[in-house]
């Protein structure tokens, strides 16, 4: 190795420890992450798999047609919501972060979408989940909206895919649920490196009230997580256990997630 290769090696190896330890630096490896992880629709596998899993039952049919429904609702909520993040974020990395956020969610929304119309229609409105949609809406703060969408809402997200890529493998609804883990993942602890970089900038006073706005969530986050459309009623006596799992689950990672951004925890639990 030469006199220059060395110094130059320890110069790389200071600007990536500087990078992991500034939320804006941390930001900006997030957006190369997602470009590099960048998938288009047409590499589902449409003409090569069964839409969803494939049931003689109607009923099982319905079911999964409301599954999709369902995350196609929570979709539309998440290319507003971070359309609306990008149009008022203004530090560079966050501008380059974000409109890699909006090209994923429209793209989430599309596949849902396209998959949805392959499907029985079925209504599996969830109104818990369309109200924290009106109240993502309303959020004025900055703060407030990357913290409760990214940090908990798509925090959240990242389980339910698991559970759904495991039960739907190898079918359309199962490879987009495990493209939607890593995507999700992204989206999620971005929000943390920018919420972190938001948070130095308030006071413990504006901290506890970012805390209450939280606190707003989590009771019509429970509601959301454990209610079932009509179609899906009948087998809720049987997955009951399994859905308080995934609850606690996802309160469990929120929780870890505002707790080390210097907020009390959002469950109580």
């Amino acid at each position: 190795m030469n006199g220059t290769a060395m110094p130059e090696i320890l110069t790389r190896r200071k600007t990536e420890q500087q990078r992991r330890s500034d939320p804006l630096g941390r930001l900006e490896q997030f957006y190369h992450a997602a470009k590099k992880g960048e998938w288009s629709i047409k590499d589902l596998p449409w003409e090569n798999a069964d839409p969803v899993p494939r049931v003689e039952s109607e009923r099982w049919r319905i079911v999964w047609a409301s599954v999709v429904a369902q995350q196609l609702q929570a979709d539309i909520i998440a290319v507003e919501a971070a359309s609306n993040l990008l149009v008022d974020v203004t530090e560079f990395e966050a501008r380059m972060y974000y409109s890699t956020m909006v090209s994923d969610e429209a793209r989430h929304c599309e596949a849902w979408t396209k998959l949805a119309h392959m499907l029985d229609p079925v209504e599996a409105h969830n109104p818990y989940l369309a109200e924290m949609g009106d109240i993502f809406r309303e959020e004025k703060g900055l703060e407030n909206r990357v913290l409760a969408f990214q940090v908990c809402f798509e925090g959240a997200a990242i389980y339910a895919f698991k559970e759904i890529s495991a039960a739907a493998h190898q079918t359309i609804l199962g490879d987009m649920a495990t493209r939607l883990i890593r995507d999700d993942s992204i989206h999620h602890n971005s929000g943390v490196a920018y919420a972190a970089y938001l948070l130095s900038k308030v006071s413990e006073s504006q901290k506890k009230d970012l805390h209450k706005t939280l606190k707003r969530y989590a009771p019509l986050y429970v509601e959301s997580t454990l209610w079932k459309p009509k179609a899906r009623q009948w087998v809720a006596r049987f997955t009951a256990q399994r859905d308080r799992e995934l609850l606690h689950r996802n309160q469990v990672l929120i929780n870890k997630a505002v707790l080390g951004l210097g907020l009390g925890q959002v469950f109580d639990i």
